[in-house]
């Protein structure tokens, strides 16, 4: 499997872009973060490492990362939009929590299972899917 940078180069190119060295640099810092961000949680980063990246840039770079599918667009909690990365990383659904936000990750082969039957009798190539589940996590609850 190709490394990440070489997936975005080849995916820049086939769109008429190049890898810039501001571009590798933004994308090293996505890949080195953990969990869930948002756009400005990332421009913070991006300041915290001083590094001469632009909220313009970063705003354009994301769907293109979303369709290199080194990222992923999800999880849509107060109105903002997150990513993750995915890159290299076991497919997982989410549960969120509508109260504190909380974000649960999980697996369940019978769900995966489900979907891929549901997808066949309506004659669907599945491709990816992102499943987020809402609710009240039990901290919230009590």
């Amino acid at each position: 499997m190709k490394d990440p940078l070489e997936e975005l180069g080849s995916h820049l190119k086939r769109k008429g872009l190049r890898l810039t060295e501001e571009r590798k640099k933004l994308v090293q810092l996505i890949l080195s973060m953990k969990g869930h961000f948002s756009p400005e949680e990332l421009l913070k980063h991006v300041k915290t490492k001083r590094l001469p990246i632009s909220r313009a840039t970063i705003y354009r770079i994301l769907p293109v990362l979303v369709s290199a599918e080194i990222i992923q667009q999800s999880l849509l909690t107060e109105g903002q939009t997150r990513f993750e990365v995915t890159w290299n990383k076991d497919h997982h659904d989410h549960l969120i929590c509508t109260y504190c936000n909380k974000v649960i990750e999980f697996q369940h082969n019978t769900i995966e299972i489900m979907q891929r039957e549901i997808a066949n009798r309506y004659g669907f190539i599945l491709e990816h899917h992102v499943m987020e589940l809402m609710g009240r996590c039990k901290d919230c609850r009590n």
